[in-house]
């Protein structure tokens, strides 16, 4: 488990001792966490390791990605002046998509070869390991029957912080055997916005004391279970229609307002024990009225979050390459002034040479002057503190990689992975009691794709998942799928056979990267006269339809999620999720039709199917 409360005095001999012996090369490689996506060992990753020094890694096994990748924002520039004779590191070109399947025990054995890289340095610092495993579709590990969970907002959809505590401790246990060190969770946005195309149900709900319940318990669960929680993003994303993957979102509002809103569950947080967070790229003109983006704001970092909230942890960026500051700095001077301005981490998640021009930027600013070496020394013995709270130092980073799989197995661990999507299931209506439904009524499912990688893609987890717990209901079940959002030839599809079904169920989900759902099919199925159940992971009318009848939201498109739905809709299980948003009415059906739109993100540039993975 991650534990502060070791002996002090030893610790601290300890990080000086390591800390005297490093070059400065190897202290600004220790401040970065670089993308490692998919599970081939390559060049690229080996040289990131031992030529950059890099502190650790931020993985993504579903997802291969390489110089030929698509970042979030299109302009990134290549023009960069490295040194006089410097020689950048190898990238990777393959096609980038989704990645090989990989066991547990296959994927542990792999990160224990590139900790042996690393504590084979000169410094023999162990790397610290990073993932995304918000829940929902925000998982970063989907393979092999690993136990998955609900949303935030589902985990307080229970009712019960101790279902958030249990789950948070299920998804560290199973991540940490398999040498995951770092979870860039919990989210403490407060989405008082219900038309945050980013944030949405990632965040716990929209009362600021309700999220500081439920992620103190998160991250006492997480901390328990291996894992060092990471909250984010700081000081908050949830008031915004704005996606900072591509565009700079404001944190409106006076002091007062950001006091009692966005800034109340990190203070909860940080009494509590919380040892890092992470920044949100955004403006906050109440506490740097120059407007300067929050990752390279001084006063936001330093004056704001270590000053005025006293938090001593580790401060990392969110991805360094999101658009909304690359379009004014560039990669490698953003990596350097976010450092300057109070960061210690810096998370580039580029398979490319932004990897070499972050490292040697932020280098040269420390050979200038621009950030002094006693800065970056304090940055440096953060990260290793760190590091040696969890233990790393003890094993080297190395785990028991033959028994990988067991907290999968853990029946303990499966009944809270059941009981987390159970309790939050929602019938949000039922206007004509259509549910549940007969077994012999014939039901037509449409399932939206997710795309591979993000769906997973084994029998446990893929793209079919709710029909294949609808058939597990009956077989009286017409098995359809359209794209995310269906194309023009997946509706006239759906239209041709509709007839076939004495009722649709079809699956709304809302997922960030791919903000158009089938609300528009689903709207003219309802036309048509057809009875129409909603299945949805969100609450709100990005995924509860307006004009439906009849709507299920479960909060998470995992397969226990969608097995509680199919149990709702036969009969088989009552709801009991709990409504827990306070500035939003419980949505009721409207015969007016809606119009609702999305600003900004992909939408904006008349993309919604993305085709690869995207990081």
């Amino acid at each position: 488990m991650y534990n502060a409360n070791v002996d002090a005095k030893k610790r601290s001999e300890f990080v000086n001792r390591v800390l005297s012996k490093m070059t400065l090369e190897q202290k600004v490689g220790q401040c970065f966490t670089i993308h490692w996506g998919g599970s081939i060992v390559t060049p690229y990753v080996l040289e990131a390791i031992e030529k950059l020094h890099i502190g650790g890694l931020r993985v993504t096994p579903f997802g291969q990605n390489s110089r030929r990748g698509k970042h979030y924002h299109q302009s990134l520039s290549y023009d960069y002046e490295f040194p006089r004779g410097y020689k950048k590191i190898k990238e990777n070109l393959f096609i980038p998509g989704a990645a090989l399947f990989v066991s547990p025990e296959q994927y542990a054995g792999q990160l224990n070869r590139l900790q042996q890289a690393a504590c084979a340095r000169p410094n023999g610092v162990p790397l610290h390991i990073s993932i995304d495993q918000e829940g929902d579709i925000s998982r970063d590990f989907s393979f092999a029957g690993i136990n998955l969970f609900p949303s935030a907002m589902g985990l307080t959809a229970t009712g019960d912080p101790k279902v958030a505590y249990d789950a948070c401790k299920a998804v560290a246990l199973q991540l940490s055997a398999m040498g995951v060190t770092n979870i860039h969770s919990p989210v403490l946005d407060v989405n008082i916005n219900p038309m945050n195309p980013e944030i949405n149900i990632r965040a716990y709900g929209d009362d600021p004391h309700v999220i500081a319940e439920y992620a103190k318990a998160s991250i006492l669960g997480f901390m328990e279970g291996g894992l060092v929680p990471t909250a984010k993003h700081f000081p908050g994303r949830g008031d915004s229609d704005i996606d900072a993957h591509y565009a700079i979102p404001c944190v409106s509002g006076d002091m007062k307002r950001l006091e009692e809103v966005e800034l109340y569950p990190y203070k909860v947080l940080i009494k509590a024990g919380l040892p890092s967070v992470m920044l949100a790229h955004t403006t906050v003109p109440a506490v740097d009225p120059s407007m300067e983006i929050s990752t390279v704001s001084r006063k936001i970092i330093q004056t704001l979050l270590r000053d005025k909230l006293g938090f001593e942890g580790v401060i990392t960026t969110d991805s360094i390459t999101m658009g909304a500051l690359m379009e004014k700095y560039g990669v490698g001077k953003s990596c350097a002034l976010a450092f300057k301005a109070g960061c210690d981490l810096i998370l580039n998640k580029t398979e490319d040479e932004f990897r070499d021009q972050g490292f040697c930027e932020l280098k040269k600013f420390v050979e200038e002057g621009e950030i002094s070496e006693e800065q970056l020394n304090a940055s440096v013995r953060r990260i290793l503190t760190m590091k040696y709270n969890l233990g790393l130092f003890e094993q080297m980073g190395q785990v028991d990689a033959e028994n990988a799989a067991a907290p999968m197995r853990d029946p303990a661990i499966i009944r809270v992975s059941r009981t987390a999507a159970e309790k939050c299931a929602t019938v949000l209506r039922d206007e004509e009691g259509w549910l549940p439904m007969k077994k012999e009524q014939a039901v037509m499912v449409i399932e939206q794709q997710v795309l591979d990688g993000y769906s997973g893609f084994d029998l446990q987890c893929n793209n079919k998942s709710f029909n294949i717990v609808m058939y597990e209901q009956s077989m009286n079940v017409i098995g359809l799928d359209t794209k995310f959002k269906a194309s023009a030839e997946d509706e006239a599809f759906v239209m041709e056979h509709v007839n076939e079904a004495d009722v649709i169920v079809a699956t709304n989900y809302y997922w960030r990267l791919c903000p158009a759902n089938n609300t528009d099919l689903i709207k003219k199925l309802i036309t048509k006269g057809k009875k129409v159940v909603v299945v949805t992971n969100c609450p709100y009318e990005l995924g509860a339809v307006a004009e439906a009848k009849a709507v299920i939201c479960n909060y998470s498109v995992t397969p226990e999620s969608l097995r509680a739905a199919a149990r709702i809709i036969f009969g088989g299980l009552k709801p009991q999720g709990k409504w827990m948003l306070n500035h939003y009415a419980k949505p009721v059906h409207s015969k007016k039709e809606s119009t609702l739109k999305l600003k900004g993100g992909v939408t904006a540039a008349g993309e919604n199917e993305i085709e690869q993975v995207v990081f």
